[in-house]
């Protein structure tokens, strides 16, 4: 342990991709597609807000979807940032802990619209920024730095996120999951999931599968003795994935809002994303009260 935390290594192991004097090609390849993926992801999360701001009336599940917007939108911006300004080493780090933030907002959102609780969104802003500021003081390689503090507040913070709400996320995701398989046998010919219930298990399995591993690189990766090649690729990859699952909710709101639509190109982004969000079941040719209010044409 003490081998992989002292002088300019702890840089090199916290920060993998600022050596890329002779990074490889797969590495160079994969930064190019993260950035055209946090464009693109930065384009659809910034169409959401905009919809959910202007163009309907907020309601609990819309504001969920709202702030889960915002904080993909500030992660994306983080990580485009961070892949241009890998050789600025404090600029990286101020954008590698907001993306910290971001990520971490991310999940606890998840978690609450998974388990269908309902919290203040505001409240998991404050708590995952109180989270992040202490590891910013104590874990910064610019202030305060020292090793035993460090190690003691990032296995606290990872016991958090990868040892409470990645599971509770999950384990309220399957069972949702099981609700809904209920549901659709019980009522096959009468109605269909809800679109809620589909949006939720599918932005959760996008996240689990693309964005875990940016998690599992984080708070697992940096304490490991592996070869500086093997985490630099492991770090590409990771980032990558995690901006597609920050890209990918603007475009499940858009497919299961479409869902059973024709003349998709006609349709209006305001429509879609309304439909997304009815509370009541999908039901075969009758309309359902709506959970985020009127939509607007746009």
């Amino acid at each position: 342990m003490s081998q992989t935390l002292n002088g300019s290594q702890i840089l090199k192991e916290y920060h993998p991709t600022l050596d890329s004097s002779d990074s490889p090609k797969a590495q160079v390849v994969l930064s190019i597609l993260a950035m055209f993926t946090c464009v693109c992801g930065i384009m659809g999360n910034s169409l959401v807000i905009w919809l959910l701001t202007c163009r309907m009336q907020r309601t609990p599940f819309c504001t969920y979807i709202l702030h889960l917007a915002v904080a993909d939108l500030l992660f994306l911006l983080c990580t485009a940032i961070t892949i241009c300004l890998e050789d600025s080493l404090l600029a990286y780090e101020v954008m590698q802990r907001m993306k910290y933030f971001a990520y971490t907002v991310s999940l606890g959102l998840l978690t609450a619209i998974s388990t269908q609780r309902s919290v203040v969104c505001a409240v998991l802003w404050a708590v995952f920024l109180l989270m992040n500021m202490l590891a910013s003081f104590f874990c910064s390689k610019f202030w305060h730095f020292k090793n035993e503090q460090c190690f003691i507040v990032d296995s606290t913070f990872s016991t958090l996120i990868m040892g409470v709400f990645t599971p509770v996320m999950t384990a309220s995701s399957v069972t949702l999951f099981v609700l809904v398989r209920r549901s659709s046998r019980q009522w096959q010919r009468q109605r269909q999931p809800t679109r809620l219930y589909v949006v939720t298990l599918a932005s959760v399995l996008v996240f689990l599968i693309c964005a875990l591993p940016l998690g599992i690189s984080w708070f697992l990766f940096y304490w490991l003795l592996l070869p500086l090649e093997l985490k630099s690729l492991f770090h590409h990859m990771a980032t990558f994935s995690s901006a597609v699952s920050s890209s990918a909710n603007p475009i499940i709101y858009f497919v299961v809002g479409s869902r059973g639509r024709r003349g998709l190109l006609h349709v209006p982004l305001g429509a879609v994303l309304h439909q997304v969000l009815r509370e009541e079941p999908m039901l075969e040719g009758r309309k359902t009260s709506s959970l985020c209010g009127n939509q607007v044409r746009v």
